[in-house]
């Protein structure tokens, strides 16, 4: 069951993977990487841009109607690096650079949640995609991943709630990247 009663929603913004990536990504991981802790769910895999817990209906809109209003240029990501936070325990996969359209849309949202009052992020952003959580040491690598890239032309508002137990992150809107 979803939670379509409750007031207020944990919402992010984020770049999502093509099933195809989705895929590949989860094959390696439960092929390549040796850890206590199970993986995120396929379907979860995601980019975060900008995370806005406790976000009441009415603020959701107003949120949606400034990402529609945003214009930042699409650009391209290549994926074949892991690391791994100690402190939150976790393992994740991270793009080799960090383009400036990349980091302009996520300061953007990051700095309108925080207009809203809605999160104030304490650390600089940092983009990653979350493989495996609560790992008290970092997973054994067998092997790396093949290096891959991901052109992205849009990005999506997505509500994390639980579902029979486990957590699922559904689109609520997608929006496109798109130059002045």
């Amino acid at each position: 069951m979803t939670d379509k009663n409750q007031e207020n929603k944990r919402l992010f913004f984020g770049l999502d993977f093509s099933e195809e990536d989705k895929s590949r990504i989860f094959r390696w991981l439960t092929s390549n990487i040796k850890s206590k802790r199970k993986p995120i769910l396929k379907s979860n895999l995601h980019l975060t841009l900008a995370f806005l817990p406790n976000v009441p209906i009415k603020t959701q809109e107003a949120l949606i109607e400034f990402a529609r209003s945003l214009s930042v240029s699409p650009f391209s990501l290549r994926f074949e690096e892991t690391s791994f936070w100690q402190n939150s325990g976790i393992f994740y996969l991270k793009p080799t650079s960090q383009p400036s359209s990349l980091t302009q849309l996520a300061n953007t949202l990051r700095d309108e949640g925080e207009k809203l009052q809605l999160y104030t992020n304490p650390f600089a952003y940092h983009p990653h995609v979350t493989l495996i959580r609560n790992c008290k040491q970092p997973p054994q690598i067998i092997q790396k991943i093949t290096p891959f890239d991901v052109t992205y032309s849009e990005f999506k508002l997505f509500h994390s709630t639980r579902i029979n137990n486990q957590l699922r992150y559904i689109p609520i809107e997608t929006f496109p990247l798109k130059a002045d």
